[in-house]
């Protein structure tokens, strides 16, 4: 290992007054003791940065500065340009450690070669930062993605949805962050984004262990309502994911597209309109952060069958619903598994995917095809 090296725990803060208090002092009492906190605070109108100064100002371990309201995605690009750290670590103004998280973290990065991102396990936490009862809908939901994602390899588990569930669970080298380069112009996908970005180029370890505590209360962006947001941002991370990694779909082991159908963040017609849109993804991302990309496909599924907007779940749902009722009974040999794969994989939709993917992939499977 080399000499103890820093780790730089970088936190943008927005109106978070009540909890930024816990998450700094998480990122200071850690085991591994080379640590410096970077905060900048994105504008808050709370008191949050008058409270950072008054608290840790002499402390020499924390850095905060203030600026205009510019969304986290920028903050994050900008604290992780000033820290010093050989590796970086995120935490949200409103989550916090385990002690030993940056420990676990730095003695797994300290064995392996190359650039190094990895994610944690987490706990789930209310307001107060009491988790949430196993059995309660954020806790399903997370539980589900860990499911589908095991045993996957890196790429095809982020697949599956944002594993890492949020930035705070985000450790990564600076060299991983050099072949990578910033989180793209995304308010709620950012994350994501990089995610994916990052599994396909390196491996991502992810240890089990609950590291990090995610908290859970009205303020979270997750949990804003305006679903095309959501739809839209999560489209062009699919339709970047797919472009850039030439996947052919269409070849995809079947327990990948299974894995595909429940990922409530897989919309399908979105994807396929971005995937054809030809004015490519630097005017794809200004158009989305103008909304004008959001108010697009609006219009659009307002001029055709507004099923094909949503995302692939609930489509498929909705189709299933409608096919009970012509074929109320199903073959006597057919499980339920063996149904729902057979409905997914002779839909309209799904063939129109691995078509058009086959078309955008021709190229380079030729290519593959005359190296071998």
């Amino acid at each position: 290992m080399q000499d103890r090296p820093l780790v730089s725990v970088v936190i943008p803060s927005y109106n978070h007054v009540k909890y930024i208090g816990r998450a700094i002092d998480s990122a200071l009492g850690q085991s591994w003791p080379h640590v410096e906190v970077v905060v900048i605070d994105d504008g808050s109108h709370d008191g949050s940065h008058e409270f950072v100064k008054q608290r840790y100002g002499q402390d020499p371990r924390v850095k905060a500065t203030r600026r205009d309201n510019r969304g986290a995605h920028q903050t994050l690009n900008e604290a992780m340009a000033t820290a010093r750290g050989a590796y970086l670590s995120i935490l949200n103004s409103d989550d916090f450690y385990e002690p030993t998280r940056l420990a676990r973290l730095v003695e797994a990065a300290e064995r392996r070669d190359g650039p190094f991102f990895a994610i944690t396990g987490l706990r789930l936490v209310d307001e107060s930062g009491t988790p949430f009862d196993p059995s309660s809908g954020y806790n399903e939901y997370y539980d589900m993605v860990c499911r589908l994602a095991a045993g996957k390899p890196d790429l095809f588990g982020f697949w599956c949805g944002n594993i890492a569930m949020t930035t705070s669970n985000f450790f990564f080298s600076r060299s991983a962050l050099d072949a990578l380069g910033p989180f793209r112009d995304l308010r709620y996908a950012h994350d994501w984004d990089w995610a994916l970005r990052a599994s396909a180029r390196f491996n991502v370890l992810r240890l089990d262990e609950p590291l990090l505590n995610y908290r859970i209360h009205g303020g979270n962006t997750i949990l804003e309502s305006d679903p095309w947001a959501h739809r839209v941002e999560d489209a062009f991370v699919w339709a970047s994911a797919l472009r850039a990694e030439k996947i052919d779909v269409g070849a995809a082991p079947e327990d990948y597209l299974t894995s595909l159908a429940a990922n409530w963040g897989f919309p399908l017609l979105p994807t396929l309109y971005l995937l054809a849109d030809r004015r490519g993804e630097a005017e794809q991302l200004r158009l989305i952060a103008t909304g004008a990309l959001q108010q697009e496909m609006k219009v659009l599924s307002g001029q055709s069958d507004p099923l094909l907007w949503e995302p692939l779940p609930g489509a498929l749902r909705e189709l299933r619903d409608m096919r009970a009722r012509l074929e109320p009974r199903a073959a006597p040999d057919e499980t339920p598994a063996a149904q729902e794969l057979a409905s997914i994989k002779t839909s309209l939709a799904w063939k129109l995917v691995g078509w058009l993917w086959r078309l955008e992939t021709r190229k380079a499977r030729k290519a593959r095809r005359r190296a071998n």
